[in-house]
């Protein structure tokens, strides 16, 4: 008996070889954590531990760490992610072991321009970014970009007074969202969006459509259940966001660049890209003086359009500059606004504490006619009860870095290539660190309080050499919002309020349902 001319035993014996080609592809790296004598859930073949993320990630780091310790390992669809939960564990990949975590997972999927971005470089070329960005951060370029921010905040006051006169119930993500939008174009790249007086500007459009995705995300599935699908989708050019979306953000990005470089150069701008605009003319300048050769430090140039040997130092090539602009746009949109919320929130919900910071505002505001970097810096509530609300709520749920060498970490042998995670909203969690974590409470972050703890049990903007960048200005963008916000008015609960509020169930902490409040004048 044949089939479809195959003669039946043979066409049997070719159906079993290709189903335990399947499975054994399916399921050969699952034997990864085994052997490294690590526990943690059962995979399933070809799609790992995703399936258990559809609970929320969140409460399953929870979950896991309750039942497999502070050492687990997952698997996103057949890569291995080796999973930490301690804080003592966390200083060690990130600043003790640095060396061997240097790097973050960088996906394989080509993404232009934003794998150009400071969160995407690598080694020694991440480093040279780095140190170059750093001075963009300084407390000097902070003290300089506080009356542009107070700017934003006016139109923010603004729509609140409206809110208020009106009793009408309001979406925090949106108010919130419109300023933190204005303040980083204003004081990043010096572009005037005032998206809040104009909700549909196509920039605020924009910015919400790239953080819409989730796991149903095809780009996203591909990547982790058919990974050798990946090298098409590269050849396609297809990248993780739409291309409508990269365009809008680079066109922009551009027309501004095309825009500084017209200007007098006497009345050169102090901000974000303008450092990065000085740097890439230096890296011009230099290129156009080297030979095809090596220079003093021994790094090889190639003039004929080959690749270098060597990642340049410190200058910034026009598709690293769209990078980091991107990675600014679209990190401090979603991290700054979310956390607003989320405070906002826990004030309404906590009316004693919010008595208590609009207090400690009035008091320090008395002596100033805005609030600056010097003001926000006397209000040690407000730092208290921004840092609880990061805690209760931190932006990412994770972090990672990949393994550049064999290594071994509290006795744990951790190979090459192998990705580790730190689980900072379980750690955040641990009633162990932090009595009664699901209560809000400021006075976790007295000096003495801190004094007492690990000073890796609070990560919301990371850890070591590869934290956040944009931390001090992200903490001083949402301080001075918050406090002309309290100068004049106070949250309230209203009928639509959910709480406890639901959480979404992505790699970011978010309302599921939003957060939506009332607002009352306190005069």
């Amino acid at each position: 008996m044949e089939l479809f001319g195959i003669e039946l035993p043979t066409s049997l014996l070719l159906g079993v070889t290709v189903i335990v080609l399947v499975y054994l592809y399916s399921t050969w790296p699952f034997s990864t954590f085994k052997n490294m004598g690590i526990p943690g859930p059962k995979p399933w073949p070809l799609f790992g531990n995703v399936f258990e993320l559809s609970a929320g990630r969140y409460k399953k780091d929870l979950e896991w760490v309750s039942k497999y310790g502070k050492v687990f390992g997952t698997y996103e669809g057949r890569h291995p992610i080796l999973v930490f939960a301690d804080p003592e564990l966390c200083k060690q990949i990130c600043v003790k072991k640095f060396t061997s975590f240097y790097n973050r997972r960088v996906l394989p999927l080509n993404n232009k321009p934003l794998d150009a971005g400071l969160t995407s470089l690598l080694n020694q070329n991440w480093k040279d970014k780095r140190n170059t960005l750093t001075p963009a951060f300084s407390a000097s370029k902070m003290k300089m970009m506080t009356p542009i921010v107070n700017n934003a905040a006016d139109a923010m006051v603004r729509i609140l007074e409206k809110h208020c006169r009106e009793d009408s119930i309001f979406q925090c993500k949106d108010v919130f969202g419109g300023y933190v939008v204005d303040s980083i174009a204003s004081a990043g790249f010096g572009i005037d969006i005032n998206s809040q007086e104009n909700p549909g500007h196509p920039f605020v459009k924009n910015v919400k459509e790239a953080f819409d995705f989730g796991f149903s995300n095809p780009i996203l599935l591909i990547m982790f259940f058919c990974p050798f699908l990946v090298p098409l989708l590269n050849w396609l050019d297809i990248g993780f966001f739409p291309k409508r979306i990269m365009k809008y953000f680079t066109n922009l990005t551009e027309e501004t660049i095309a825009m500084r470089k017209s200007e007098n150069s006497s009345t050169k701008r102090v901000d974000f890209l303008q450092l990065m605009l000085d740097a890439h003319d230096v890296y011009e300048q230099y290129i156009a003086e080297s030979q095809d050769d090596e220079d003093e430090n021994g790094v090889r140039l190639v003039r004929d359009g080959q690749s270098d040997t060597h990642d340049f130092h410190k200058g910034f090539t026009n598709d690293e500059i769209l990078g980091q602009a991107l990675t600014f746009y679209l990190a401090g949109y979603e991290t700054t606004s979310t956390m607003m919320s989320f405070l906002a929130y826990s004030m309404a919900t906590n009316p004693d504490i919010q008595v208590k910071l609009c207090s400690e505002i009035d008091d320090v505001m008395a002596d100033y006619d805005e609030p600056n970097y010097d003001a926000v810096s006397k209000m040690p509530y407000l730092d208290m009860v921004v840092c609880e609300t990061l805690r209760m709520y931190p932006p990412v749920i994770r972090f990672d870095r990949q393994c550049t060498e064999n290594v071994t970490i509290a006795g744990i042998h951790i190979p090459k290539g192998m990705v580790v995670a730190i689980a900072i909203y379980t750690i955040h969690h641990n009633p162990e660190i932090y009595p009664d974590p699901e209560k809000f409470i400021p006075e976790r972050f007295t000096k003495e309080e801190k004094e007492k703890r690990h000073p890796y049990a609070w990560l919301p903007f990371g850890a070591g050499p590869r934290n956040c960048i944009g931390m001090r200005f992200a903490l001083l963008e949402a301080k001075i919002g918050l406090v002309r916000i309290f100068q004049k008015f106070a949250f309230e609960p209203c009928a639509e309020t959910e709480i406890p509020v639901q959480l979404g169930k992505t790699g970011f902490i978010s309302p599921k349902k939003g957060i939506k409040l009332s607002v009352k004048s306190r005069r």
